[in-house]
């Protein structure tokens, strides 16, 4: 059974999250890390409950809400990623995380980069979902630039065309209804503000190169990105056979598969 836990991030916002106790006393050999789950954009921790479900019972599984998102607190001025890497730290401080993978989906992935470089050799490997896409991209001239003007300028429209793309013909339509309802109904100034966060970021190639540990993202085929970017920034690369945007819950079973192998090639250490 999930434990609802709460901290404090930085700026005093309150974060919910999920720590999920091993159900199992039986380790894997690379189990002496934590498993730490980041959502991505105007989402909620509940998107990984197939993930906290199947690794549980071999790791210690946290899914966490960033601030204005799911459970967690508003009231942040700004909705930047860094501010957001540090409610993993704050998290990851309270439960007195040692040794932790980040697996991050879609925004997550670049708070999961951020996070990396706080945490230094507390984090052991990253993960991505459909995420590390245009790493050399500056995205204050790119999509999210682009994105975050038209939610200022038709937020209702904007928000409703953004959420629909994510999705593809071949996605479950219970699956689209239920995110898609989750996602719309973020407040408003949570929505523009951390797409004005992705905006405002700085490249993140330099960040992922000089994380010495192990990276690997799972991707949807057929949705574009700069492949040579990620691999030289050190980024296995692993395509999903689904096309949406939402990797894990699409194809829950083939996700799982590709994130136990990738777990599974984690150095062990001390827990």
């Amino acid at each position: 059974m999930d434990i609802s836990k709460s901290t404090d991030s930085f700026d005093g916002v309150r974060i919910t999250y999920d720590a999920q106790p091993l159900r199992s006393r039986q380790i894997s050999p690379a189990g002496d890390f934590a498993l730490v789950f980041v959502h991505g954009w105007s989402c909620n921790r509940s998107h990984w409950l197939e993930q906290v479900a199947a690794f549980s019972d071999r790791y210690r599984v946290i899914a966490i809400d960033l601030a204005g998102h799911g459970d967690s607190g508003l009231g942040r001025t700004e909705y930047s990623m860094e501010s957001f890497a540090l409610d993993v730290k704050a998290v990851l401080d309270i439960e007195q995380i040692r040794r932790a993978v980040l697996v991050g989906h879609s925004m997550g992935g670049m708070v999961i980069l951020h996070a990396a470089r706080m945490l230094g050799e507390r984090v052991v490997g990253l993960v991505g979902a459909d995420t590390f896409k245009y790493l050399r991209e500056d995205p204050r001239v790119g999509k999210q630039a682009a994105q975050w003007q038209e939610l200022v300028d038709d937020y209702e429209s904007a928000i409703a065309s953004t959420v629909s793309n994510m999705f593809t013909d071949s996605s479950p339509d219970v699956l689209r209804r239920s995110i898609t309802d989750g996602m719309v109904s973020i407040p408003r100034e949570v929505a523009i503000g951390a797409m004005k966060g992705m905006a405002d970021d700085a490249p993140l190639f330099d960040v992922a190169v000089s994380l010495n540990i192990p990276k690997l993202t799972i991707n949807a085929t057929g949705r574009q990105m700069d492949e040579s970017a990620a691999s030289d920034a050190g980024i296995k690369i692993r395509h999903m056979p689904s096309t949406g945007h939402f990797v894990m819950n699409e194809d829950p079973v083939e996700f799982n598969r590709l994130l136990d192998e990738a777990l599974e090639r984690i150095p062990t250490g001390q827990a």
